[in-house]
């Protein structure tokens, strides 16, 4: 990272200690689709995090990138591949 990066981020993690930024918890595959339905991106990542349970577990990534359902429509513009 450069020092401008660095430096930022020093100070960020500041203001959180300090209580001044709340950091949030990140927006799930279908909390990203339901702010923008007309994107196909958004759409095909949330359709594939549903089938594979819409768990936000570490491995939901790998399960997704390791999906055996070539019959699946979204099969091959599946996130993750």
């Amino acid at each position: 990272m450069n020092n401008k990066a660095v430096e930022g981020l020093k100070i960020y993690r500041e203001k959180v200690k300090s209580g001044e930024i709340i950091p949030t918890s990140p927006k799930t595959p279908l909390e990203k689709w339901q702010e923008d339905k007309t994107s196909l991106r958004k759409s095909c990542s949330a359709f594939c995090w549903q089938c594979m349970g819409g768990d936000m577990g570490d491995n939901v990534k790998k399960e997704i990138k390791d999906c055996t359902s070539k019959d699946c429509a979204l099969y091959l513009v599946r996130p993750y591949k």
